[in-house]
């Protein structure tokens, strides 16, 4: 019986010192785009960039990898802030991005005032 009862109490003390088996951690979702950049009176310019591992020909590639990380790929979700300082310069801006995210299609464009406003809305991914 006491050994019974010493077994007992030993596995009450393992069950209570064991920890949930983790999570298993999310795969951060891969990205595959095409960006292009164009302001009037000028050559558009265009570029590729790879997000989960991060690279392209995209000169800030990680930190705008990042951007898209932070809105989870929702380029829609992109706003430029209240308190941004850009002046009124009128030189329009328009930016299309296609590719993928997440293994969804992604298709996305958006004009902006000048070159500040498109830099404070999308920072590093439209720099």
């Amino acid at each position: 019986m006491k050994r019974a009862i010493g077994t007992m109490a030993l596995c009450a003390a393992f069950l209570a010192c064991a920890s949930p088996a983790p999570a298993q951690a999310a795969r951060p979702a891969k990205g595959k785009l095409k960006i292009a950049v164009a302001v009037k009176g000028s050559p558009t310019r265009g570029v590729t960039l790879r997000c989960n591992p991060d690279g392209g020909t995209h000169p800030h590639a990680k930190e705008a990898c990042d951007v898209l990380r932070k809105y989870k790929g929702d380029l829609s979700a992109m706003h430029v802030p209240k308190t941004n300082s850009c002046g009124d310069e009128v030189q329009p801006y328009a930016v299309v991005i296609k590719g993928t995210w997440g293994g969804k299609k992604v298709e996305w464009s958006k004009g902006y005032r000048n070159a500040c406003v498109m830099k404070a809305a999308g920072g590093a991914l439209l720099s």
